[in-house]
């Protein structure tokens, strides 16, 4: 089984993939890390010097890629729903991590991460935005404000 988690920046994706895919002993892909490893730049680097459309074609192509493994949990980049042609890709659970956007913006107001469509809207535009196509793609919503709690959550739905 794969399960991807998608949600807006801030969501806690890699954070609640991480101890996900321990508590089930699955494997466990960051979309954006394997980016980043692969082309020796940071998210940021790659929009700046080659634009947003470049970096959703090596989203596409990671998310190929997983297609081969199993018992995998995958936090996907938060606008990997930019195309919708991805859901097809994404053969597995669905999840959409929800957080309120106060805490959201909280979290990312104290995070050290760059995220390069913050730089030019608010994650109120990007919410407003996305909701439609994060509510397309998912199988189900889970809020994420408890880790433990959302853990437990997904843990009974799937």
């Amino acid at each position: 089984m794969k399960i991807y988690l998608i949600g807006l920046p801030g969501s806690g994706k890699t954070q609640l993939g991480k101890a996900l895919a321990k508590k089930l002993n699955y494997g466990f892909y960051d979309t954006d890390h394997i980016i980043e490893l692969r082309s020796f730049m940071f998210i940021d680097e790659i929009f700046k010097v080659y634009g947003e459309e470049y970096f959703r074609d090596l989203e596409k192509n990671v998310l190929k890629e997983l297609q081969a493994k199993d018992n995998i949990i995958i936090s996907t980049g938060g606008g990997i729903i930019k195309h919708k042609d991805n859901k097809e890709l994404m053969d597995g659970i669905c999840i959409y991590l929800d957080v309120p956007l106060d805490i959201l913006n909280e979290r990312l107001n104290n995070s050290n991460t760059i995220r390069p469509l913050l730089k030019e809207k608010t994650i109120y535009e990007l919410y407003e935005e996305r909701i439609k196509l994060y509510e397309y793609f998912m199988d189900f919503k889970i809020e994420n404000i408890d880790i433990d709690k959302a853990i437990r959550e997904i843990l009974e739905k799937i």
